[in-house]
């Protein structure tokens, strides 16, 4: 069992739920962006492999400029919103795989502990260190 990094994806999905629950952000965003690092971690490359059999390297070119100034402009949130969950779920995934765990075993593993991350995260801010309520 890859203890490590299930260990930092419970973590990354904990500050996740603190995040959102200290900016008073309903559950639904916390939800969505959980379900949107798991969808994509469990993708395969194969669109990158499909892009760049349709396309020119040209389309490729001006496809990952755009991408990289987007990315540059809001940074910050996606920073901490997005890219650290789907970075640790990605790197959960990968261990679990090497380690032989079945997809559908890998996928159950991965949500459980991404629904207890934000679930802790949200009791941390209610019981343990409260963010200024209006």
């Amino acid at each position: 069992m890859p203890w490590m990094p299930l260990a930092l994806l419970w973590l990354a999905y904990t500050l996740l739920g603190w995040y959102l629950a200290a900016h008073h952000i309903i559950w639904l965003a916390g939800g969505f962006i959980a379900g949107v690092a798991i969808a994509i971690a469990r993708k395969s490359i194969s669109w990158l492999e499909r892009l760049l059999t349709f396309g020119s390297q040209t389309l490729v070119i001006i496809l990952f400029l755009s991408i990289s100034i987007g990315t540059i402009a809001t940074w910050s949130i996606i920073y901490s919103l997005f890219l650290i969950p789907l970075a640790t779920t990605f790197l959960a995934d990968l261990e679990m795989r090497f380690a032989g765990f079945r997809k559908l075993d890998s996928f159950l593993i991965l949500t459980v502990l991404a629904v207890l991350g934000l679930v802790v995260g949200e009791m941390i801010d209610i019981l343990i260190l409260p963010s200024s309520r209006y």
